[in-house]
Formats: C-alpha cells, sequence, structure tokens
C-alpha cells in the first residue's frame, strides 16, 4: 500500500525522552524509529489484529517483521518486508480452522517470501521441546506444543537496512530493474517487481541468488549487501494495531513503541539485512547500540553498558531494557458489574527470553524459562476512587489469596501472600471475573485481592515489595561460574556510573464496558505510567 491516509489510533506509548543524532537509543516519544515493538496480538477467542507499519522518509528501506508468541518468544513466522519512499503496509493476524493463528494481508508491498492471497499460517516448530510428558496420569505434566499457542503474542519490527536507489541493477538477473525501483510503487499502488527481490533470496537451477550467496559469506558480515547504501540512514518508521471482535462488537488501539538511534554510529545501510528466515537481526545483533539515554527526573541522562557484562550481546540488551525499566507500573481498573466494565492490564517483557533461556537467568530476571513458564513475581497494590486502600495481605507463610485464573501448576510455586506472578513475555493481568482483552490463555487474574470495584492500582517490581524471596540472578547466563551471582537477585542492571532497578516492561490497560440497554460494547486501552529507581547518575526514588 502506498500514501494512504490513516486513521488515529489510541495511544500507548511507552515513556518517552529526547536524544541527539545516534549518540545513543532512545524511546521517541514522537512515535517514528528504527525500531517499533508491538506488545500484543491475538486471534484468540474471535480477535482480528491488524497491525500498521509506515515508511514516513524518501528512503527505500528493508525490514524485518517477526511474530512471537507471548509464552517464552519463539518465533511463529517472520518475513522480509521491502518499503517504498511513504510507502503503508498493513496485515491481519487471525485465527485458523486448526485452533492457531495466520497473517493475512491484501496489500501489494514487497516482502519475501511473497505472503499467498490466503495467507500464511503460525508455525509451532520453535517451541516444540517445550512438551514435558513423562506420565499422562501426572497432575504436574503438560504438553503446551500446541498450535493454539500461537495465537496471543507480540510483534518486532526492525529495520535492516536502506537500498540506494543510484545503485547499477546488480541483483537483477536480466540487469534491467535496481531493487529500489523494483519494490517502488507504480500509480496504481503496486510495485514494479517484487520478484527481483524474491529472485535474489532464493536458488534457481541450483545457483544462489545474489544476496542468498552473499548471506553465506562471512566476507560480507552474512548479509545481502549488493544495492545497499554505504551508511546506514535508517529511522522514521511508525506502526499502530487495533484488536477487533466482531462477534463481541468490540475494538481497542494502540500505538507501537518506537526506538530511535537504535543502530549504533559506524554501521553500513545493509549491516542488519539477513536472509529472509534467520533468528537474525534480533535485539542482541552487534549492529546494534550499547548505550541508552533513559528520562530521570525530567532530566536525559546516557547510560552506556559498553564494557559492563561478559558478553556484547547482555549490553545490547541490557541497554535496550534500560529505555522501558520500570518499578512500579501505575493505571486504572474498572471492573463495576452494572456497566459490565472489565479491565486488563498488558504487561510484556519484549527482551525476557535473552535473559531465561540459558542455564542461569540473566539480570534483572530470576526465574529460567522450565518448558512451561518462568513467573517473576510482583506485588499489586490496589486503591480505590476514595484514597482508599484494601486491608493488609496475610503475612508471609500464610495462605494467599485465589488468583482466577490460577498461575500455572506445578513445578511453578504458587504465589505468596499478595504477590501476583508475570509467567510469561506477554502476561495478562486480569481484575475482573472476565477478561476485556479477549485472551485468557496467558492471564493471571487477581479479582478476588481487589477491595473496590473501581480505582487505580500499582503493580511494583521492587524485590523489598514482595513475599517472594527471589533465586540468584547472574550476568553471563552460565550456571557453572557463580562468581557473578546476585543472591537474592535484585532486578538490576548496571552501566558502571548508573543502576536502575525493576524490570524491563512495556504495555497498556484495556477497558471493556457493556451497555445492555444500548446493545452496545465499548473498548479503550490507556498507556501505562511508571517509574523507575536508579543510582548513580539515574538516582531516583519512586
Amino acid at each position: 500500500m502506498n500514501k494512504k491516509v490513516l486513521p488515529l489510533a489510541v495511544g500507548a506509548a511507552s515513556a518517552v525522552v529526547m536524544s541527539a543524532a545516534h549518540a545513543a537509543m532512545y524511546v521517541n516519544e514522537r512515535g517514528t524509529g528504527e525500531t517499533l515493538i508491538f506488545p500484543f496480538y491475538s486471534a484468540e477467542n474471535s480477535n482480528n489484529t491488524n497491525i500498521n507499519i509506515a515508511n514516513t522518509t524518501d528512503q527505500h528501506k528493508a525490514v524485518k517483521v517477526r511474530v512471537l508468541e507471548a509464552q517464552n518468544s519463539q518465533e511463529v513466522i517472520d518475513f522480509n518486508l521491502y518499503l517504498s519512499p511513504q510507502d503503508h503496509f498493513s496485515f491481519v493476524v487471525l485465527e485458523t480452522a486448526d485452533g492457531g493463528a495466520a497473517l493475512k494481508t491484501g496489500d501489494k508491498s514487497c516482502t519475501v517470501p511473497a505472503i499467498p492471497e490466503d495467507g500464511v499460517p503460525f508455525r509451532s516448530l520453535k517451541y516444540v521441546g517445550d512438551k514435558q510428558v513423562t506420565d499422562p496420569a501426572a497432575a504436574d505434566d503438560f504438553d503446551n506444543t500446541g498450535i493454539g499457542r500461537t495465537q496471543v503474542g507480540y510483534i518486532e519490527v526492525i529495520e535492516m537496512g536502506q537500498l540506494d536507489p543510484d545503485s547499477p541493477a546488480l541483483i537483477d538477473a536480466d540487469g534491467k530493474t535496481n531493487a529500489a525501483a523494483a519494490i517502488t510503487h507504480s500509480s496504481e499502488g503496486v510495485p514494479a517487481d517484487c520478484s527481483i527481490l524474491v529472485d535474489a533470496w532464493s536458488t534457481i537451477a541450483g545457483v544462489d541468488g545474489d544476496w542468498l550467496a552473499e548471506s553465506k559469506t562471512a566476507s560480507t558480515g552474512n548479509t545481502g549487501n549488493s544495492e545497499f547504501l554505504a551508511s546506514w540512514a535508517g529511522g522514521g518508521l511508525y506502526g499502530y494495531a487495533s484488536v477487533i471482535n466482531v462477534e463481541q462488537g468490540a475494538t481497542f488501539g494502540y500505538d507501537a513503541i518506537a526506538i530511535a538511534d537504535h543502530v549504533a554510529a559506524g554501521a553500513t545501510g545493509s549491516d542488519m539485512h539477513y536472509e529472509p528466515g534467520d533468528i537474525k537481526p534480533n535485539f542482541a545483533d552487534g549492529a546494534l547500540d550499547t548505550a541508552a539515554i533513559v528520562s530521570v527526573n525530567g532530566e536525559a541522562v546516557t547510560l552506556d553498558f559498553d564494557g559492563d557484562y561478559p558478553a556484547e550481546t547482555t549490553e545490547r540488551i541490557q541497554a535496550l531494557n534500560a529505555l522501558i525499566m520500570a518499578s512500579e507500573v501505575y493505571n486504572d481498573y474498572v471492573t463495576d458489574s452494572a456497566i459490565g466494565a472489565t479491565t486488563d492490564w498488558l504487561m510484556t517483557f519484549p527482551t525476557k527470553a535473552f535473559h531465561v533461556n540459558s542455564t542461569e537467568p540473566v539480570e534483572p530476571f530470576s526465574k529460567l524459562w522450565n518448558g512451561k513458564s518462568a513467573c517473576e513475581p510482583t506485588e499489586l497494590a490496589a486503591v480505590d476512587r476514595e484514597e482508599s486502600t484494601p486491608p493488609p495481605p496475610p503475612s508471609p507463610g500464610s495462605s494467599g489469596p485465589d488468583f482466577s485464573p490460577k498461575p500455572p501448576a506445578d513445578p511453578v510455586a504458587p504465589p505468596a501472600g499478595d504477590d501476583v506472578p508475570l509467567c510469561y513475555e506477554a502476561t495478562i493481568v486480569q481484575f475482573a471475573t472476565e477478561t476485556a482483552m479477549g485472551s485468557s490463555t496467558v492471564a493471571v487474574g487477581v479479582n478476588q485481592y481487589l477491595d473496590a470495584a473501581n480505582g487505580w492500582a500499582t503493580v511494583s517490581m521492587m524485590p523489598a515489595d514482595i513475599d517472594t524471596t527471589l533465586g540468584p540472578c547472574g550476568t553471563d547466563g552460565d550456571i557453572s561460574t557463580t562468581g557473578d551471582w546476585t543472591n537474592p537477585c535484585d532486578r538490576s542492571i548496571d552501566a558502571g556510573d548508573g543502576t536502575l532497578f525493576g524490570l524491563p516492561v512495556v504495555g497498556f490497560a484495556v477497558q471493556k464496558y457493556i451497555s445492555s440497554s444500548a446493545g452496545a460494547t465499548y473498548a479503550m486501552a490507556t498507556e501505562h505510567k511508571s517509574c523507575a529507581v536508579g543510582s548513580g547518575t539515574v538516582s531516583n526514588d519512586c
């Protein structure tokens, strides 16, 4: 799609800061960047999720679109998207007849592979190893490897590079059309020839296309680099999503979180142009920055993690974490049955998989993925609209409140006291007895803890606020080296001169109302508010 007028979406961006050009990565309050994070998609319970991506620049861009399931961020589909100047691409995630999910689009922008007219189903290949069944009669056995796991998750959009519009036609076997011209739309809104790009990533009659051949060569960085700019010139992408449930007559929308200057200075225009289907680029890619600009009491402070962790990949992940680190998250909830109100809070950890899939959890996370969950306890504190708080929770060691729906069964420990377990990469905290977002497989309910039907609440990530004693976390992900342990984990990330505490989280609250008199359903999304405790150059209290 090209040069369409787009409707406004309900805002749900993360905290924002300002930056100098390519000084360090930052969350762009104006909504554009090189990386977009869509915290939620759902095809569950008749939900459809519409995803929209726009290129506001005059550049010809190569972009990775990666869809990840909610439980452990395993990839269910990815593809390369090529956007011409001012181009717009949209697709829908919807339920399939077999209980899974699929991606479908009528958009004409170039993708590799080309997306069939009837769509492409999501795949469970990346998480089949999670199956843990030893005794079919045992209550703690489980199998979460079904295709239904693909129905809920989140989406990453990462700019891979910029094509050179003045390049000779190198990847076209006929030598007639360069890649930038091939993806440019005509006056009818159709690209000139997407097949040139598909062929460049294909093997035809035993011969690899130019980009595929280059991606197999270490000297080119294992990327396709022909016809790309010599120097990186990224940015200017924005995105938004809408979740629609036709049966319920409800919809809500949100804006994607935009990370600007994510790529470090000195990168080439093709540094991240990897093969379709490759797990790269991801948030640990070598082209990305190790420095982040965070907002502390209204001031922009730079944290550089270079040299502060055993692996450069970890340094890049921690820099991204710094942008979205939260010690406390705040939002409203409404559960008044008289107006059919329900509220869900989405809590998405877009980097969690990098911390929990080794042999030891890497700070700030304290639990490894066990094939079923990686539950991080948090504290919920609710306040009604008249500034009243509920009675204090039972003391540690007493029986805790009944969470409904319950968190995963053994081997996950039950919550202690008033702890709320956030067990997945994307967890829904459900405040009412029914879900507002139409998704329940990754939900934890807190309705029995609330003292009032309406109010606002705080979810605290700080270890001092929770009743559970956290296990150890390290810095290298290797259980055999204990010298790097913090025990118990203090949920911190350290840039040497500055330390932040909490967990890296994004998301929003969805409120849904049902009017029986009008026969109508209404829904809205409101972005989370947050505070991050810090020390050193980012000293701050919540």
